[in-house]
This record gives C-alpha cells, structure tokens and sequence, in this order.
C-alpha cells in the first residue's frame, strides 16, 4: 500500500489548495481504492437508491436493508460521509452503510449531500436535516441513530446538538467517528501530525476553507459543534479518535466535554490508527476491528440486541453467554 501511496502521490505543495473540486474528488477516488484494496462487501438483503425532497431541491439517498430474519424494524440509521465536505458521495460511503446494516441490524439511510465549495454551509446541513425530519415522519416508533464519519461526523454532530430543540427532529443516539469540530486547528494534533499521516493540515484548512464560505460561520454551531455552549440532554454518544490523526485532540475535548455534561458517552481511542481507518479495512484487520467495535457500541446504545439477532440467540441464551 505505502508503493501505491507513492505513486499516487501528494496533490502538491501547497495540499489540496492546487486542485479544483473536481481534481480533488478523482484524487480521493483513487486513494479510497489504493487504501480499501479487495476488500469483502459486507452483504445485505437489498440496496436501493432515492431522493427526499428538501423544499425546490432533491436530496438523493441510498437504503440499505438487511435480511428480514435479523432486521429490527425498530432501528433506523441516518448516515453522513466524510469527504471535508467537498469529496465522497454514495459509492464512498458504500461500505460502511453495509458494515452498519449489517452489524446493527437495522436499515441505514446513506445521504449524498451536497458538496463544497459549489454548496458551501449550510447545504450539508439542511440537506442532512430534512433526511432526519423524513425518517421521523416515516418512523415514529422507531430509534434513529445518526453515524458520521470525519466531515459527516460534523454534520451529525451538529444536527444531533439541534435536535435537542427541534420536534422535527430527532436522535437517539450517535457514532461520531473521528469527527472534525473545530476550524481553529489549534489543537496539539493539528500541529504534531500535521503531515505524514494521510489527512494533512494544509488539507483541513482547504476543506474549512470550502465549508464555510462566510468567516462568521466558525461561530454557528450548525457548522462548528466545538462552538457548542452546553452538551447536556445529548443522546448516548460513541466517540471514535486515531491516535495519529490531526482532529485527534478535537475528538478528544469533544468526549472529554460530553462526558462532563453527563451524557452517556463511549469513547473508543485507537492509538495505532490513521485519519479515514475505515476506508483500510480490507488491508488492516485493526482498522475492520475497531469498525466493529465502534458499530457494536453504538448497538449497546440501541438495547444491545442486534449481535444476538445475527447469532439467532434468544434474550435467555443471550444472557448467558
């Protein structure tokens, strides 16, 4: 993978300011396929594609079902990409929304917002809101999850933060996986692994950039949860940090505050890990590991009784394994 990674090479010098949107997105399709390698597709019952309307503006979706033996009807999953906001779409975020269905046996609605800079803040945002507003109407009964991942872990951050307020709206609880919060990148990590680790500063700073087109926006916590004033009545949250990633010391504060707020709160460090681990894990068994791990925490949150549906165990045998 390190050969391949060089061959690739680094967008140039000045990071992924000398490209366009559009060279940026080749440029991260690419490296999704140097690092996923041939790795299994977690299987589902079916994958369908959709839209939801979002006032004049059609948000497409992906729903992903498991097999109706192990499926809880009673569990919905909303799940926003990484990509800082500008790269990934649907086929990026294939395979943790079938590693999401899978492992917690629920329905998993993937959401392709829209991109910056051509739909900076709050396009990703109002896009993800009106797909959680949706799920509401369509699942009143149901708990919804909300994942994200790197720049999605922000947009669900923010949106889990407003649901508190919004009866619209609604979550239960959250899988926030290496999230970016803060667009001071002023923590410790941002500096100490600012290159050499995929996902470089010159890179976060480029995608901040793209995201929030008006400087005042760093302020609005619909963009930036790390502005947030008071966690508390967040739902369970799981919370997953890379040891060698420069949003590492964000995620940190960010658990370290929710924790303080008296939130129900599971921090998951992986010390050994990259930024973007999930995109490796067909080459890294540690990165598919914590994956699992993370889905699986996020599964006690939602009443722990989704591996015993996958194992075909009753509540009496669960208990005693």
């Amino acid at each position: 993978m390190i050969s391949e990674l060089n061959a690739l090479g680094e967008p140039g010098a000045e990071g992924l300011n000398d490209f366009t949107p559009e060279q940026a997105r080749s440029w991260f399709t690419v490296l999704r396929a140097i690092l996923g390698g041939e790795r299994t597709v977690p299987e589902v019952a079916s994958v369908r594609d959709g839209h939801v309307l979002a006032g004049a503006h059609a948000v497409p979706i992906r729903i992903y079902d498991t097999e109706e033996s192990i499926m809880m009807p009673d569990r919905v999953v909303l799940y926003a990409h990484g990509g800082g906001w500008v790269v990934g779409d649907l086929d990026s975020a294939d395979f943790l929304a079938r590693s999401a269905a899978r492992r917690l046996c629920a329905r998993v609605v993937s959401v392709d917002y829209r991109l910056a800079p051509e739909h900076a803040f709050p396009a990703a945002y109002n896009d993800c809101a009106a797909i959680l507003a949706e799920l509401g109407k369509k699942h009143p009964d149901a708990r919804i999850a909300a994942i994200g991942d790197s720049a999605g872990a922000n947009v669900v951050g923010a949106l889990t933060a407003a649901s508190r307020h919004q009866d619209d709206m609604r979550v239960d609880a959250q899988l926030l996986l290496y999230p970016a919060l803060d667009p001071s990148m002023a923590s410790d990590s941002m500096s100490q692994m600012a290159e050499g680790y995929i996902l470089t500063r010159a890179d976060m700073a480029y995608y901040w950039s793209c995201y929030l087109s008006d400087p005042e926006h760093a302020s609005d916590p619909r963009a930036t949860p790390a502005a947030l004033t008071d966690l508390a009545g967040m739902p369970p949250t799981v919370l997953v940090t890379a040891g060698f990633d420069p949003l590492h010391d964000e995620g940190m504060a960010y658990a370290r505050r929710l924790v303080e707020a008296d939130v129900a709160t599971t921090y998951l460090p992986f010390p050994t890990l990259v930024h973007g681990f999930v995109d490796m894990a067909g080459r890294v068994p540690a990165a598919l590991d914590a994956l699992n791990d993370a889905l699986d925490a996020l599964d006690l949150h939602f009443g722990g009784s989704a591996r015993k549906r996958q194992f075909g165990l009753t509540s009496s045998q669960a208990s005693t394994t």
